[in-house]
């Protein structure tokens, strides 16, 4: 191989690799201005949600619109100072009521485990919000690095979302998780 042929070998293998990128951007620029680690619950809350909402669809693909649409909300909603937090747990409620109707829970494992993942992570980010900064800190760095471990399951089996928002959140979810866990001691 010569030293001109490497950067082309090079660009894909890492263009291949956006998911990854692409969490690593939003981590660092969500780290930035890291001041308390419950304001980094409603990534959670989201992820779960998302991953919940693509469940019962049951359209894998659906999952990056779920992404965008869930995130112009958040912005849009914080922007103009409106607590989003009420409006993110009736969705999530109504999703579970959908899904427990549509007969989510006869699915398949990973797929069937998008109820009871929404209640512990949704649950998690919700309760962190009445805890101390550190406590509540904590507890959103735990369902952090839980929902990536969920991640790399649902990566691995291919199934609930596409594989690329699959590896970009559990590259998100573990660096926002070990990050809040450095950044508060």
């Amino acid at each position: 191989m010569t030293r001109s042929s490497a950067p082309s070998r090079t660009l894909p293998a890492i263009a291949h690799r956006w998911p990854t990128l692409l969490g690593l951007g939003f981590a660092t620029l969500s780290l930035l201005d890291f001041e308390d680690g419950r304001s980094l619950g409603f990534v959670v809350f989201l992820a779960a949600l998302i991953y919940l909402g693509t469940a019962v669809l049951g359209k894998p693909g659906t999952v990056w619109a779920l992404f965008i649409v869930s995130t112009v909300a958040w912005v849009v909603l914080d922007k103009l100072g409106i607590d989003p937090w009420p409006g993110l747990i009736g969705g999530a409620i109504s999703l579970i009521v959908l899904g427990l109707a549509g007969g989510l829970l006869r699915q398949p494992l990973l797929t069937a485990a998008q109820v009871p993942a929404m209640l512990v992570f949704g649950g998690a980010a919700v309760l962190a919000l009445t805890l101390s900064p550190q406590a509540g800190g904590f507890l959103v760095a735990a369902a952090l690095i839980g929902h990536a471990v969920q991640d790399v399951l649902v990566w691995r089996a291919k199934q609930v979302v596409a594989r690329s928002l699959a590896e970009f959140c559990m590259v998100l979810d573990f660096i926002l998780g070990a990050g809040i866990v450095a950044l508060s001691l």
